[in-house]
């Protein structure tokens, strides 16, 4: 498959051409393309046919949609690096999250007691 360069996938593949393993009959619909990049997703990568073979969201912390099928070369001591990528972007999402809620406990105001009566 050809990977669009400056694409999320193509700085996780590391190249424009890649090869990957696909057992399905699907595919995007050439008629919705327009449609889909007037939403926002941008195709990341085609077929030797050019047909679409994965979107993303660029504006995403880690939206890509692919037909091929990572999981089928990932192996426990030598992980596709799709996995690897995705796994590190959550790593990256749950330390901004902490942070931010730690910000948030350390501005945080004490409450005033209710008068009782």
């Amino acid at each position: 498959m050809k990977i669009v360069p400056g694409t999320r996938l193509h700085s996780i593949c590391g190249s424009e051409d890649d090869s990957e393993q696909y057992y399905c009959n699907y595919g995007v619909n050439e008629e919705y393309e327009k449609q889909f990049q007037a939403a926002g997703l941008h195709i990341s990568a085609r077929g030797i046919q050019g047909e679409t073979r994965a979107v993303e969201l660029p504006n995403h912390r880690f939206f890509i949609a692919t037909l091929f099928q990572p999981q089928l070369s990932s192996r426990p001591e030598a992980p596709h690096r799709f996995w690897l990528a995705f796994l590190r972007a959550a790593r990256q999402f749950q330390k901004a999250r902490s942070k931010r809620g730690a910000t948030r406990a350390s501005h945080s105001r004490p409450r005033a007691k209710a008068a009782t009566g």
